[in-house]
């Protein structure tokens, strides 16, 4: 039993069928039909109840699914494990929320990249429950998310602490004028959206309708032509080009404040990258903001 048979049992369980499955590892659907029939011989079991509507696993499947999960994982592990005593460069991946990547992590990248040239790094965005469910899955080496996302496999660190300003047209004076606006949101999943609309409840200024959107530079675009507000870090807002077109009002109950947390897998191999990228982030300097 190969890991390339168990990853594709796996795809074909994951996605229903076999051309789906063919698309996501990128081979032709042959290979994919020759290599799921030759686990089967080997298992001596049927793994999937075939019809015109795709694959479901059967009840061997069924049993085999978690044992192949274990054994992907645990073989990604291992390749994590002797990465940095391959003759080949390493490799990093990050995963990170928009604006903690654009504003925050981009200096200590550049310092960490020249620093280490033989290491290579790729990096991804998405939100604080796409990078966690990453994360588990061994996709990704290294997460920045916000807030709390609390999980026994994951080991959460605070390596920043963003101060939340509600971000208006310059025509809005104050945060009362912000009742009932539209908010402007990164889609469902991202803190940032979920402190949003938990803050302008608890402060009176809902409801509120929800444009959502998936950039940063969207978002401000958006607020700028008075379309509606957002709830954003001081830190990215200040560090956008439509800072001029804003007007930023500072939280007033205590609650303006929320911790980027880098995250790492429990139980995951040490990895000398992820350390040395930590140690790196932890040198850059503060960047504080005016509101205003």
């Amino acid at each position: 039993m190969d890991l390339k048979a168990l990853r594709t049992f796996l795809a074909v369980a994951e996605t229903g069928s076999v051309s789906a499955a063919s698309g996501q590892l990128h081979s032709v659907q042959s290979n994919i039909t020759a290599r799921v029939k030759a686990l089967e011989a080997e298992l001596g079991a049927e793994l999937f109840l075939r019809s015109r509507r795709g694959m479901r696993l059967s009840a061997a499947g069924e049993v085999l699914l978690p044992h192949a999960r274990e054994v992907i994982a645990a073989a990604e592990r291992a390749r994590r494990a002797v990465a940095g005593f391959s003759d080949r460069p390493a490799l990093l991946r990050l995963g990170s929320m928009e604006t903690t990547l654009a504003v925050r992590l981009t200096p200590a990248l550049a310092r960490f990249r020249a620093a280490h040239p033989g290491l290579r790094i790729r990096a991804e965005t998405g939100t604080t429950e796409e990078l966690a469910a990453r994360l588990l899955a061994g996709e990704i080496d290294l997460g920045f998310i916000a807030g709390t996302f609390p999980h026994p496999d994951l080991i959460a660190t605070p390596v920043f602490c963003e101060e939340m300003v509600l971000v208006t047209h310059p025509d809005l004076p104050d945060i009362v004028a912000a009742a009932n606006q539209t908010v402007i949101a990164f889609r469902a999943g991202c803190s940032y959206r979920a402190f949003a609309l938990d803050w302008l409840r608890r402060a009176g200024l809902a409801p509120n309708d929800i444009f959502e959107l998936g950039t940063l530079d969207g978002i401000l675009g958006c607020v700028a032509a008075g379309i509606g507000i957002a709830l954003l870090p001081l830190s990215a807002v200040e560090a956008s080009p439509h800072r001029a077109s804003l007007r930023l009002h500072r939280l007033k109950d205590g609650a303006g404040h929320i911790d980027t947390l880098a995250i790492t897998g429990r139980g995951a191999p040490e990895n000398a990258a992820v350390a040395g990228f930590l140690d790196c982030l932890a040198a850059e300097p503060a960047r504080p903001g005016r509101p205003g």
